[in-house]
């Protein structure tokens, strides 16, 4: 997941990208289209701190990128 841990997973939720304003579908659980990004830790943490949900596809994608460049 990019940066929240979901223990108790639950039904997929509709959230707004905090970056990008793109709304997108969470889902919540270790099946969700984020678990299957590699998220460099730098990248996890720096999310950790900014947001408090997760970013969209999109911008994770290039966040992704962007670390890879450095």
């Amino acid at each position: 997941m990019t940066h929240i841990d979901h223990p108790n997973e639950a039904a997929p939720k509709s959230v707004v990208c905090p970056i990008c304003g793109q709304q997108f579908t969470c889902g919540m659980s270790s099946s969700c289209w984020c678990a299957t990004r590699v998220v460099p830790e730098p990248v996890r943490r720096s999310l950790a701190e900014r947001y408090e949900t997760c970013v969209c596809s999109a911008c994770l994608d290039r966040l992704i990128e962007e670390a890879k460049e450095e």
